[in-house]
């Protein structure tokens, strides 16, 4: 199962999302962000750690604007609009 870590980026209020895995003997932290921008050791803190999908949404939402909006989308599924039928076109 996948577990989600937010981190506090050293130095600023900047947070990003971490995704790893639940163990037997806790869980696991992925080197970067799941939106790339962060390596792990830039790190000052876990604002929370080892928390499933819906429950880190609800987290990262309570903290505001602070979390990183590419972190948080990627919990979220993407909407792409299907391309027009060509006959439903007017020229």
């Amino acid at each position: 199962m996948d577990a989600y870590t937010l981190k506090r980026r050293k130095g600023t209020n900047e947070m990003h999302l971490f995704k790893g895995r639940m163990t037997e003997e806790g869980c696991t932290s992925g080197q970067i962000s799941v939106c790339g921008l962060m390596n792990r050791d830039d790190s000052a803190e876990n604002v929370f750690a080892c928390e499933e999908e819906q429950s880190a949404r609800k987290k990262c939402a309570g903290e505001g604007r602070s979390v990183c909006s590419r972190c948080v989308s990627t919990m979220y599924t993407s909407y792409t609009p299907a391309s027009p039928d060509p006959a439903e076109v007017s020229e």
